[in-house]
């Protein structure tokens, strides 16, 4: 029930409060009234009996004219007739002794006198009490009101007057005027509560309706509802105050809205400039790291120049005081080859120590072509052609170590700028390395294809060419040296240590790299990486 009222509207409130103390307002009064007009209706009876019981003493002087029933009768009679709301009256007489019943002398009216022959209680009473008595216990059932009043002569009660009085007429008007009065009172409590409601509908319920409506609105983010004021009453002004709270948060949501622009715009101009600085920042790095790479490439071509000048020169003076007393040793093997008298196995020593001169010269001319490098004479080169002379060149030699050759040609590689001897050079010393690591055979995989995975700013064009042997691999501590001058995994006599040097040396002379990847046991890939123009840029 509690949570009923506390769901019902403040209208409905209020017109349920009206109804509760109109009502109660109305039935107080009704009840006050009723109780007021009873009390003169009751008041006028009593009156009008009391009357009557005082016409009956004053004509009463005697106990013979008591017992003259004639003369009583007619006076009765005239009573009654001067009494419309008289109903009956009896004239009672007292017996001298106090214990006999009362004796009806005459009576007037509708009722008959041997019904009245038994005295009422009334009228025992009247005698032991000395003075007029009405008993008003009927009067709602039967709309009568009873009366005894006594008789007195020389101060003794020697009879009594018995009277019936009608209400009924008195009850129809005062329940009429009940009627009229709770229908006035019903009118007056509903225009009072229409008027009471329409007042809080215009006055309260629809500017509060109003005043909640712009709430909602505000609560939602709408900043422009404004409560129109009406009156200058507490509503009024709590319109008012809400309207100036409403400028008051729209002006401040204003200003934050400014303030987070401003401040939005100046985050987006701190970015920007945050990004420009980190990009100049970055720009500075990479020029500084390029810088670095390019100090670093110097100092290792200026300590390179240094060990080639070094190089250079003891191969001149090697070459000098060697290759001298060679030439002459070779010329008088070869005079001393010419001999018909020489025995075979003379013969045989000859071509041994000849063939270890030749070797003592390929080396001198090995560290001469590593000290003085000549610059590369560019000119347009097929790399397809260029490894097909070189793999012609080796081909009976594939055959006779049974190694299986894979070559991968490529349409799309364009000719590059490059000295095509020093190119072969190259191709010549990693086919041989390749098939020194395979001596019971193998697989040789040539591959010539575009390559895209450098990144160059200056979108440079770049090929590559493949040798991967499944021969005896490299340790990753030796693929560390493997282009150092002198270094050489193969056996005593098989090699100078200069050949992947100066591959090394003319692959950078070309402005590209040599990489090499290498499972021991497995397999062994070189990669030769070259840009287009031959690095001269």
């Amino acid at each position: 029930m509690l949570n009923r009222w506390h769901r019902l509207s403040l209208q409905v409130k209020i017109t349920l409060m009206i109804i509760c103390v109109v009502g109660l307002s109305a039935a107080t009064t009704e009840w006050l009234e009723v109780r007021s007009i009873q009390h003169v209706v009751e008041n006028n009876v009593r009156d009008a009996a009391l009357a009557v019981g005082r016409s009956v003493d004053q004509n009463v002087t005697s106990l013979a004219q008591l017992s003259n029933r004639e003369p009583r009768t007619k006076e009765l009679e005239k009573i009654l007739a001067t009494s419309p709301d008289l109903l009956n009256i009896v004239l009672y007489e007292f017996p001298s002794k106090p214990g006999e019943r009362p004796l009806a002398i005459t009576s007037a009216g509708p009722t008959e006198l041997p019904r009245q022959e038994g005295a009422p209680d009334l009228v025992l009473r009247v005698r032991e009490e000395r003075r007029p008595l009405i008993d008003y216990a009927d009067r709602t059932k039967t709309h009568r009101v009873f009366l005894a009043a006594p008789i007195f002569l020389r101060n003794a009660v020697v009879g009594a007057t018995y009277a019936e009085f009608s209400t009924l007429q008195m009850d129809e008007a005062l329940e009429s005027m009940r009627q009229a009065s709770r229908t006035r009172r019903l009118l007056t409590g509903l225009a009072i509560v229409v008027t009471i409601n329409l007042f809080l509908y215009f006055k309260v319920h629809r500017p509060v309706k109003q005043l909640l409506t712009a709430v909602e609105s505000v609560s939602q983010g709408t900043m422009t509802p404004v409560v129109p004021v009406g009156e200058q009453d507490e509503l009024g002004e709590l319109a008012d105050t809400f309207n100036h709270m409403v400028k008051k948060i729209r002006e401040a949501t204003h200003d934050n809205a400014q303030l987070t622009e401003s401040l939005r715009s100046m985050n987006d101009s701190l970015q920007l400039k945050v990004s420009e600085a980190t990009g100049e920042v970055l720009q500075k790095n990479r020029a500084l790291a390029h810088t670095n790479e390019l100090l670093s490439a110097a100092q290792r071509d200026a300590a390179r120049a240094q060990r080639l000048s070094a190089i250079g020169q003891v191969a001149a003076t090697v070459a000098h005081k060697i290759g001298t007393p060679l030439t002459a040793l070779s010329g008088h093997i070869q005079l001393m080859a010419e001999d018909p008298t020489l025995s075979t196995e003379s013969r045989k020593r000859l071509e041994t120590v000849e063939a270890q001169i030749e070797r003592t010269s390929k080396i001198i001319q090995d560290m001469l072509l590593y000290a003085r490098r000549p610059e590369p004479l560019r000119s347009p080169v097929d790399l397809n052609a260029c490894v097909a002379e070189c793999i012609a060149l080796f081909r009976p030699e594939f055959e006779r170590r049974k190694i299986a050759l894979v070559i991968e040609w490529s349409q799309q590689v364009e000719k590059i700028e490059a000295d095509v001897q020093q190119l072969q050079e190259v191709f010549n010393n990693l086919i041989e390395n390749a098939l020194d690591a395979m001596p019971a055979g193998g697989t040789l995989v040539t591959r010539i294809s575009p390559h895209a995975e450098l990144e160059q700013p200056d979108h440079r064009t770049w090929v590559q060419v493949e040798f991967a042997d499944t021969g005896c691999g490299m340790e990753t501590e030796q693929m560390a040296q493997i282009f150092q001058p002198f270094f050489t995994t193969k056996k005593a006599r098989r090699g100078t240590g200069l050949g992947l040097a100066i591959a090394l040396e003319t692959v950078r002379a070309h402005g590209g790299q040599i990489k090499v990847d290498s499972n021991p046991g497995k397999e062994c890939r070189f990669t030769i990486v070259l840009p287009t123009d031959g690095g001269s840029r």
